[in-house]
Parts: C-alpha cells; structure tokens; sequence
C-alpha cells in the first residue's frame, strides 16, 4: 500500500496562533490540552486545519432532509440538511456497511464546537464530497456528549496513533467497525501543507478497492495493541500504592511543567484544567509546613489568578471560555461549557477559603451568576454549553467571538463621560479600555486570526491592577473600580442587542474521555464510596473504593499526573476522613454561624451531617451513632470525628474553628 503524506509534526511552543484547531482531550502522558491537528491510521494518513456554521439565510434554497432529521442531539439536527447520507450511530448502518463491504466514515464532534462547523460548512454542505461519501462509505454522524463510549473508543485509537486528538473527529472503520484510518479537521481541499478531504476520500477509496487485506491487517494489529494497552488489571496488587509516593510524583510532574510567569502547565494552548488545581490545593494542606507545600498552593493560586484576569474570562458577562490559544490566556477559545463553570466556581472557592482573598470569592460569584442566568432551565437542570460562533450582524455568517469582542469606537460611543479628577482628559471608555489592554488597532494578533475575521477587535483582559490604573490617572482605587464596574454594566446591556451564539440545551449527566477537563467517573466513584463510608460506616463502601483503587494502581504509578483525582482519592483513603456532625435547627442563627465556620476552611476529606440532634429522627435512625450526640443546653452543638472517636460538643464557631485547623 503507497504511503499518504502528512503534514510536518509541530513542535513543543509552536503552535501559540488560532491558525490550528484543537479538541479537549488528554492523552495518559500528557496534560489537558487541544492537540496538534494530526491524521492517525494504521497506514500513515493525510491530515489539516479550520469551521463555522450553517448559513441559514433565507436565499439559500430548501433542501431535502437526510435521516438526521428524527434525532433528538443538536448536534447531529445541525447535519439533517447536508447532502451527505448520514446515519445515526446505530445498526442500520453497521449492517449497510457489512451488506455493500464498504468501509464506514465516522464524524464525531458536538453543537458548540467551532472546527465542527468548519467542516461541515466547507466540507459536509459540499455536493461533491457528499456523493463520495454515499457512493463509497456509510457515512456515521455522532454527538460525542450524547455518545461518549464511542467518542472514547475511537478517540483512544486517533491519540495512540498520532499525537494528539480533538473535534471533530473523522475516523475510518471496517464493517465491524475496527478503525484504519484517523484525524480531526481536514480543509476541503489540498494545501501546501496539508492533504484535503476530498482527496483522503479518493486515496482510501482505492486503498479499499486495491489493498484492503492490508487495511484489514494493520487494522487488527492496531486494535489488538489498544485493547492490551487500556486494559486495567490489579496483577498481583491486594492494595492500592503509597499515596505519599504517587503524590509526590504526580506534584513533580506537575511542578516540571508549570509556566512561571503566567502560571498553567503548557505552553499553548491552555486549559483550566480544575482536577490539577483541586490536586495542588490537597497536596498544600497535607505538605504545609514544607517548601514543596508552599510550591503547590502558589501555582495554584497564581494560575487562577493569572486565568481570572485574561481573556479566557468573559469580563463582561462572566463565566469562563473554553480555553485560551496562547500562552498568557488572553486570546480564549469563545466557546464555554458547563462542566468547566461548574469545576471553576469550586476551584476559586477553595482559593478563597484558603487565602481569604475576595479577589477569589468574587470570581466565585460571578461564574455562578453567568450559570444561572444563561445555563439554567427552571427545572433545576443545565444546559451543556454555549457556541464560540454566533453571527456579528442578525442575517450575517457567524464567525468565532463575535459576541464577545468590541472595537474601540463602540467603547467610546458607549462610555464618553469624563472622568472627574483625572490629572489628564479621560473619559470612563478611556479608562476601561486602558485597563483591560484595548488598542485602535485590536490586540488580536493576525496569528491567532488566519481568516481575518477578527481585524481591529478587541478581547478584554486586565493588563494592569486597580492599584496601578488609579496610580496611572491619579485617581482613588474605589474610584476605578466603581467606574469599571458601571463601565462593563454598560457594555453588558449593549451586548445584549447582538445575536447571541448557539445554546445546547442537552442536559448531560456525565461526559468522560480519565481526568482531563473533568474528572473521570472512576475517580469520583472513588471519592463517592469513601464518602458514603463516612456518613454511613458501612465496610463493604471502603471495600469497593479499594477495589477501585488498587485497579488503577499501575495506571497511577505510571503517569500520576493523568489521574491527579484519582491520586487525591487515593490520599483521602489512606488518611483520616472527618465526620463532622452539627445537631441543630437548620434555620436557626447558631446554627447557620457553625455551618458558616465549616464551610469557611479548607477541608477536601471531610463528611458534613447536619442533624437535628433528636434520636428519633430520619438521620438518627439511619445512622446510629447520632443518636449519642445531642444539643448541648438546647444550643446548635458541633462533633468533629475520627476513627470512631468524637470530639467534646462544641457550640462557639471560634472553638470549632480551632479544631479543624489542627
């Protein structure tokens, strides 16, 4: 079988520009970041780079609906209109592919991803490519957060033969759905670099005319290799490793890594990635009286502070973007997602009661305000994420961030007033824009914008401290701060007339691709039982927690740093959990000022119970052991517990507070 050419590899540090598309996952030797765009196969394959939406202007004639049209994912509803023929993943097509012997085309990605629009604009709304795909493929359309066994089964298969993944995902299956042939964007076209779509449809159509004993071979070798690699096995192992040896490693790894000046654990792109934030935070507490300890709170508190005040953040409407395309977090990815809110707002909480910076805590409370009001259904329920893409003018093709830049002259037009008491002439825009890096000529590298979509825009990112700003135009730090407020207040009112960007409103219960942008099942499970054997005490929940534990012995001794809440689990096992109980009325003041004290500290091993200290309640009858701890003098009264022993009742918050600091 002839060799496709691929494109040159990029180096560490090289791809800092929005010129590559990236994806979210994260390799088990490697931190959580878009990859490089990479084609994987068994037989070395082509590959490429850009997307949008469908423009649904009204001169664009009807067409006619493929089988798409009846699914429920917004995702997959986004494609009913293409000319391809896409079935749903499912066995109808499996038994097509099998019946016609012909390969099956696999194109996983989701309704908010940037590149999957791309693709699907230049390549999937193409008449010509779309015949390819019928005539020569059973084409297979997957949302891979209403699928997310298939997107981890052949996004195993795209990371382990190339270096690196991401959506959209397009991957080339036999008709019993082993994969030959990988990558995630391609360009419709060729390049000077890169093979285009079309063309990878023509050369894998003749290799499967031509060659496909070959394909079928180097399919199963492949596959064979990824089973025995991904399989979890205990061995010999009864017990899980020395948590103090796996987070050591897991810090080390974490500390070789980390960027210095703008904090984070990459180059670029740059993630969030909460999981290794909350494992620093574990690790200070259990180090903190060392240099090591000192180390990790540090790098956790200045990445969060280094990503609070970039672009990444929506300034405007808060929340954060999906991840930032350069080293210094200030050009985002404009696309957020629940999952990274949900795992922040915890994250800026914990730095909060851990440095008792509100700088923290106002972080905290804006990430949970954006949530209610734009990822809330009045059900109680979330919605999945909101679209990097939404159209500049109603009528007009989206493009990336249009909702989220401005230009200079809106700012002015939006915020003339002078500022009074300035030792210059400036207005309140003249002021927001200083702060947050605002220039005439945008300050969005053309690197970091190949299509010229962004020319002359602006995002916000805080280049300077209140204290400097104030300095600057020799005004009082409240002054700036109460004029940035009203002038971003201002901005948020005005944005609110733009087209907002696509909503998906699935309602997802759990996502994943081990710990990357969220922590594995696996590792929460793990975090569950432990817990569920604090408030409960029942051995067969540390029984199953350890079984857990010691499955992933190999994968944590390994590469700690790909499972950094696995590794916390594993610290939480092999400490004393708190059982900290608090009988009293839950609407009364004393009550609530305990809850508060508890609630103000860092204490990530710890089971909370609040109970009304009456032996004949609920909790009580569950859980025996309440039934000995009651109010003391009819006053809310805390227990702090350990290895079945409980402290003196305390009912002074100071008191409690002592006690859980020891």
């Amino acid at each position: 079988m002839s060799h496709l050419s691929s494109p040159p590899q990029k180096q560490k540090g090289e791809h800092k520009g929005r010129g590559l598309p990236r994806g979210s996952e994260r390799g088990s030797s490697s931190r959580d970041k878009d990859r490089s765009v990479t084609v994987s196969s068994s037989v070395p394959m082509p590959i490429g780079g850009k997307g949008s939406r469908t423009n649904c202007s009204p001169s664009v004639p009807q067409k006619v609906p493929n089988r798409l049209i009846s699914e429920k994912s917004p995702y997959l509803l986004q494609h009913a209109y293409n000319p391809v023929d896409w079935y749903p993943w499912g066995q109808e097509a499996f038994d097509k592919a099998r019946k016609e012997n012909k390969p099956i085309f696999l194109s996983v990605g989701y309704s908010t991803c940037h590149w999957c629009h791309m693709m699907e604009e230049e390549s999937f709304q193409n008449e010509e490519i779309g015949r390819l795909l019928n005539e020569d493929f059973v084409s297979v359309k997957v949302d891979r957060e209403e699928r997310p066994d298939v997107d981890k089964v052949y996004m195993t298969f795209v990371q382990a033969t190339s270096s690196g993944g991401g959506w959209p995902m397009n991957v080339w299956l036999t008709p019993n759905l082993q994969p030959f042939v990988g990558g995630t964007y391609f360009p419709p076209e060729d390049g000077l670099t890169r093979v285009g779509f079309r063309t990878v449809l023509l050369r894998i159509r003749e290799q499967w005319k031509q060659n496909k004993n070959t394909l079928l071979e180097n399919s199963q070798r492949v596959t064979t290799a990824l089973l025995a690699r991904s399989e979890i096995s205990m061995g010999d192992r009864q017990v899980p490793p020395s948590a103090a040896t796996m987070n050591s490693r897991c810090f080390q790894q974490l500390d070789e890594g980390y960027d210095e000046e703008y904090g984070g654990f990459a180059e670029a792109p740059k993630f969030p990635t909460p999981v290794i934030l909350n494992f620093l935070f574990s690790y200070w507490l259990s180090h903190r009286l060392t240099q090591d300890g000192s180390r990790a709170q540090q790098m956790a508190l200045h990445t969060l502070k280094m990503m609070a005040n970039g672009g990444i953040r929506d300034h405007v409407g808060q929340g954060f973007h999906r991840y930032s395309t350069d080293r210094q977090w200030h050009i985002p990815h404009f696309e957020k997602m629940l999952y990274d809110q949900a795992q922040l707002a915890v994250a800026y909480s914990q730095a909060f009661q851990i440095s008792g910076d509100e700088f923290y805590s106002d972080v905290a409370k804006g990430i949970l305000q954006y949530v209610a009001r734009n990822l809330s259904h009045r059900s109680g329920g979330f919605y999945s994420a909101e679209d990097a893409d939404s159209p500049p003018e109603r009528g007009m093709r989206p493009r990336e961030g249009a909702f989220y830049v401005w230009t200079v002259k809106e700012v002015q037009n939006l915020l003339p007033e002078p500022v009074l008491g300035a030792t210059e002439p400036l207005t309140s825009g003249q002021l927001l824009m200083k702060h947050y890096g605002l220039t005439e000529a945008g300050n969005i590298s053309p690197s970091q914008d190949p299509k010229g979509e962004l020319q002359g825009q602006n995002v916000l990112t805080v280049r300077y401290s209140l204290e400097l700003t104030a300095a600057r135009f020799g005004l009082d730090v409240d002054a700036v701060r109460t004029l940035l407020n009203t002038g971003l207040e201002k901005l948020f009112q005005a944005r609110k007339h733009r087209p907002k960007p696509h909503l998906d409103s699935k309602m997802l219960a759990a996502w994943n691709d081990q710990d990357g942008a969220e922590p594995s099942a696996n590792s929460v499970s793990a975090h569950n039982l432990l817990r569920m054997h604090g408030f409960t005490g029942h051995k067969d929940w540390m029984d199953k927690c350890v079984c857990l534990l010691t499955a992933f012995s190999e994968r944590m001794r390994r590469v700690p740093v790909a499972l950094p809440e696995m590794v916390r689990a594993l610290s939480a096992h092999q400490q004393t959990l708190k059982q900290i109980v608090i009988c009293g009325d839950p609407q009364a003041k004393d009550t609530k000022a305990l809850l508060q004290c508890v609630h103000s500290i860092y204490i990530p091993n710890k089971v909370l119970i609040l109970a009304n200290g009456e032996p004949s309640s609920f909790l009580s009858r569950q859980l025996p052991f309440l039934s000995t701890l009651r109010r003391l003098e009819d006053r809310a009264t805390a227990y702090v517990c350990e290895d079945q022993a409980c402290s003196m009742p305390i009912t002074e918050p100071c008191e409690l507070r002592k006690l859980l600091h020891q």
